[in-house]
C-alpha cells in the first residue's frame, strides 16, 4: 500500500525535482527552524472540511497535550464543505429504496439512522442559530411521467416508516398534496418533517472556530502527496509545496479526493453542480425538495432557488475531481426549473459552482483503521453535513482504541 522512502533520497528531494520540472521557480530550501517546527506534529489530519476539522477537534480534546495539525490544499476546504447546497439532509424515501436495491435493507436503514443521529449531534454541538439552521421540512416530488415511481413509493411507505419510526420517534414520511406548491408535478408527493437547511458558510465558520479554540493548528495551501511509513513507525506526508510532516498518527479526511492518496479505498469522486437564481417574487413555497431519487435537489434561498444535481445524466463524466460546471447539466437544471418548478417565471442565474463528493455503490461512510497509526474518515455520500458530527466522534474513539 505505502512504500518506505529510499534511504539515499529524501521525500523533500523528490518533491523538489517534481516541482522544478513543473514550475518556473524552484522551491526554497527549508530553514533549520522550519525543519524543527515541522517535526512537532503528533497527529496530522489531511483535509480541512467539516469532517476533518471536527475530527481534529475531538482528537485534541481527547489528548490536550498532543499537537494536532490539519493541512489542506486550499485556504478553506475546496471539496464539499463550502460548496454544497446547504441541506441538513435526512433524505427521501425514493433515495432509501434506491439504496436498498443497491445494497440491502439493513445497510440502507443504518445509514439513515446515522444521518438522523448525526444531525441531532450537530445541532447539539453548534446550535441552530449559529449555523443558520431552519427545520423547514421537505418534499419529494414527482413529474407527471413519474407515476410508476410514485406508485412504488406509495406501496412501500408503511414498510419504510415502520423500520425508521423507532429511530426518529415519528413516521418520517407522509403522503401529502404537492400540487399546492405551484409546481408542475403529480398531485401526491411525500413530505418529511425531518428535513432542514443550513447556511454552509456559517456552519463552516462554527466548525473552524471550534477547532482553533481547542488548540488545533490549521494550515492551508499545502497539497499532500501519498503518505509513507517510516522505519520508526511514524507516517510521513510530503506536500507539493516542499513541506514534510512526520506524525505518529495520520488521518485522511479528504472524502472524494481520498483515493488519490490511498487508492485502495473504495471511494470515487463525484462532482455536484449547483446554481442559484435571481429573486423570484412569486415563489410560493419554502423548504427543501427532492426529485428523481434524490438526483435533483433544490431549496428556497429567500426568494431565490438553489438547485443542484443531474449527476445521473452522465455518471462517468461526473466521476471527476474537476470543479468546473458543464453546459449539459446546467441546461438540464435550468429546464427543470422552467418546466417543473417555476413555470412561467423569469429569472437569471446569479451564482454557479461545483463541489466534489465521495461516493460508492455502498454509501456508508468509511471510518477505519488502515494500518498502525493510519486512519481514514471519508465517503460521506453527499451527506457530510448530516454525518460529520457523528463520524468525527467515531474516528476519535477509533484512534484512541489504537
Amino acid at each position: 500500500m505505502v512504500q518506505h522512502p529510499k534511504s539515499s533520497e529524501t521525500i523533500y528531494e523528490r518533491v523538489r525535482v517534481i516541482h522544478e520540472l513543473c514550475c518556473v521557480k524552484p522551491l526554497p530550501s527549508l530553514s533549520f527552524w522550519e525543519q524543527q517546527w515541522l517535526k512537532n506534529a503528533d497527529i496530522v489530519i489531511i483535509g480541512s472540511g467539516i469532517v476533518g476539522l471536527q475530527s481534529a477537534r475531538h482528537l485534541k480534546l481527547q489528548w490536550p497535550h498532543r499537537e494536532v495539525w490539519v493541512i489542506d490544499r486550499a485556504p478553506v476546504s475546496l471539496g464539499a464543505s463550502t460548496r454544497n447546497a446547504g441541506f441538513a439532509c435526512f433524505g427521501s424515501i425514493g433515495e432509501i429504496l434506491d439504496d436498498i436495491e443497491r445494497t440491502d435493507e439493513q445497510t440502507a436503514y443504518s445509514l439513515y439512522e446515522m444521518r438522523f443521529r448525526g444531525l441531532q449531534q450537530l445541532l447539539a454541538d453548534f446550535g441552530e442559530t449559529g449555523i443558520g439552521y431552519e427545520k423547514t421540512g421537505g418534499y419529494e416530488i414527482f413529474n407527471h411521467n413519474d407515476a410508476t415511481e410514485f406508485d412504488k413509493i406509495a406501496q412501500n411507505i408503511d414498510r419504510v416508516n415502520d423500520a425508521l419510526s423507532g429511530i426518529t420517534g415519528e413516521k418520517p414520511f407522509q403522503l401529502r398534496n404537492a400540487a399546492k406548491l405551484g409546481m408542475q408535478v403529480l398531485e401526491n408527493g411525500v413530505y418529511t418533517p425531518l428535513e432542514g437547511m443550513v447556511q454552509s458558510h456559517l456552519l463552516y465558520k462554527k466548525v473552524y472556530d471550534a477547532a482553533v479554540a481547542s488548540g488545533v493548528r490549521i494550515m492551508g495551501g499545502l497539497t499532500a502527496l501519498s503518505p509513507e511509513k517510516l522505519d520508526s513507525g511514524k507516517w510521513r506526508v510530503a506536500t507539493h509545496e516542499g513541506y514534510t510532516f512526520d506524525a505518529q498518527t495520520l488521518v485522511v479526511c479528504t472524502n472524494g479526493y481520498a483515493a488519490s492518496l490511498l487508492p485502495e479505498l473504495q471511494v470515487q469522486p463525484a462532482r455536484g453542480q449547483v446554481l442559484v437564481t435571481s429573486a423570484i417574487p412569486g415563489l410560493a413555497w419554502r423548504g427543501l425538495m427532492h426529485a428523481d431519487k434524490g438526483y435533483i435537489y433544490f431549496r428556497s434561498l429567500g426568494t431565490r432557488i438553489l438547485i443542484g444535481g443531474g449527476r445521473n445524466l452522465d455518471f462517468e463524466g461526473e466521476t471527476t475531481q474537476e470543479l468546473n460546471t458543464t453546459e449539459g447539466i446546467t441546461q438540464y437544471l435550468l429546464q427543470y426549473l422552467r418546466e417543473v418548478v417555476v413555470p412561467g417565471e423569469s429569472f437569471e442565474v446569479t451564482h454557479q459552482w461545483a463541489g466534489t463528493m465521495g461516493m460508492h455503490q455502498n454509501r456508508t461512510p468509511i471510518v477505519k483503521r488502515l494500518d498502525d497509526g493510519l486512519y481514514a474518515c471519508v465517503r460521506m455520500g453527499g451527506m457530510g453535513v448530516a454525518l460529520s458530527a457523528l463520524v468525527s466522534r467515531e474516528l476519535a474513539l477509533l484512534v484512541k482504541a489504537g
